[in-house]
């Protein structure tokens, strides 16, 4: 069984892990969103070492089906890319928070939030923010002799 020192250095490793993957996938969700934005209103993707440069924005069609026609058949998409990359980072957030969720035993309502946090736009770092200052209010508020 875990003594009270371990819990606090395994909570501070967590926490710190947690402020690494919130601020990165905050990162990488700012960035999808505005690619995203781009996508929708202008049909274009943002291509690397495609046809037309170094970086370009390439113009696509809808077909019947909603598939993208018209994409060069070179370079990298790279709209496509972050929004994958995002998907995987937002995994490895999510586990941070249901680490921190586990060790401090919050309530379901407390991990659905942080979790929301991956998903809205600028939430992952006043979340991050918030929630560490709880976290390590909650470990300063250990008896003493468990802060050893």
């Amino acid at each position: 069984m875990p003594t009270p020192a371990n819990h606090r250095e395994t909570v501070t490793r967590v926490l710190n892990q947690y402020r690494v993957a919130a601020n990165v996938t905050g990162v990488f969700l700012i960035i999808i969103t505005i690619l995203y934005v781009i996508r929708l209103s202008n049909s274009t993707d943002l291509w690397l070492l495609g046809p037309r440069g170094f970086l370009w924005f390439e113009t696509f069609t809808l077909d019947a089906d909603d598939f993208r026609v018209g994409l060069p058949d070179t370079g990298i998409n790279l709209t496509s890319i972050v929004l994958i990359v995002h998907g995987w980072l937002y995994v490895a957030y999510l586990y941070t928070d249901f680490r921190l969720w586990s060790l401090l035993r919050w309530s379901l309502w407390r991990f659905l939030l942080v979790a929301a946090g991956g998903v809205v736009p600028f939430l992952s770092f006043f979340a991050e923010r918030h929630y560490r200052k709880i976290t390590l209010s909650e470990i300063d508020a250990l008896p003493a002799e468990e802060n050893r």
